[in-house]
């Protein structure tokens, strides 16, 4: 496994109206759980300042498989389940390896 981490993930979710607290409660509660396992550096949440509606999750993770991983997760999948009534629109979710830091 490599010294540091190679993979970034962002994920975007807008929550419909009246949902926006629901969000982020199903949100927090990944958060402990996911910040545990296994290759996950990092793993933090921001509201978008233009629509606070939405919001970012900002992952870092030792490996892709690392991040495969934690797809699988049982709190992942309770999370995916409760996205359908709470989101305005599908997540966007991007990886990407990390080039430079300096």
């Amino acid at each position: 496994m490599p010294d540091t981490s190679n993979l970034i993930v962002i994920a975007s979710a807008t929550a419909k109206p009246g949902q926006l607290e629901k969000l982020e409660r199903a949100l927090s509660d990944v958060a402990a759980p996911t910040r545990a396992q296994p290759g996950c550096e990092l793993f933090s949440r921001y509201r978008s300042r233009e629509n606070p509606s939405t919001i970012i999750g900002f992952e870092r993770w030792t490996s892709r498989e690392d991040h495969e991983r934690h797809l699988q997760g049982p709190h992942v999948q309770k999370l995916m389940s409760a996205m359908a009534e709470l989101l305005a629109e599908p997540p966007r979710i991007s990886s990407y390896e990390i080039l430079n830091e300096n």
